[in-house]
């Protein structure tokens, strides 16, 4: 085995034990030493791998978009599925489905966590979270305008400022579904999303 992928394996295991500790806590809620206590490592060895806790915090929100995202990205683009409308349903009920069941409507979305807590203190952090989220909306986008091309959606409608405003929506709903323990707040993104978007 190379060093290199050694080096990979053993950054991606920190990163493994780390990310529930910064999901859960928090950027400031979490220390290299909760990291690597974890991970049952000494803490010099973190250093190795990582350069600084924001470090790991952004290789984190990368291993974490390509983790929540992958299943959903894959509905999205099911070749399977001939109508985008039916993909973009697809999509969007699968998201619900894994923060009320696989989260239990408690830990909402990492990016979205981090987001809140560190984009007016960190501007690394806060690229970070902007360029994924960007990265998935596109891909949002682009399956809308395929729908709109075969008229399952308004001719009339924008579909880059409708993908906008039902992301910001559901940012803002999963705050409020932390509040409530509730997911009322998704369930009514959801319905709206079939009202505004995808009727």
């Amino acid at each position: 085995m190379s060093k290199t992928l050694k080096h990979e394996i053993k950054a991606d295991y920190l990163l493994e034990k780390g990310l529930p500790i910064i999901w859960s806590k928090g950027y400031n809620g979490t220390s290299v030493n909760d990291i690597v206590k974890a991970a049952e490592v000494p803490k010099g060895s973190f250093y190795f791998y990582f350069d600084s806790k924001e470090d790991f915090a952004i290789k984190a929100l990368e291993k974490y978009f390509t983790m929540q995202c992958s299943s959903a990205l894959k509905l999205l683009h099911d070749p399977t599925v001939s109508s985008p409308k039916e993909r973009l349903l697809n999509f969007y009920e699968h998201r619900i489905e894994v923060l009320k069941e696989e989260l239990e409507c408690k830990m909402g979305c990492l990016g979205c966590n981090l987001s809140n807590e560190m984009s007016e203190h960190n501007e690394n952090i806060r690229e970070a979270i902007l360029s994924l989220h960007n990265k998935v909306k596109n891909e949002i986008i682009a399956v809308g305008l395929e729908a709109q091309q075969l008229n399952e959606i308004d001719p009339n409608i924008d579909i880059e400022s409708m993908v906008s405003f039902l992301e910001d929506a559901g940012k803002g709903a999963m705050t409020t579904m932390k509040e409530m323990k509730s997911a009322e707040p998704i369930d009514n993104v959801m319905k709206m999303t079939r009202l505004l978007f995808l009727k």
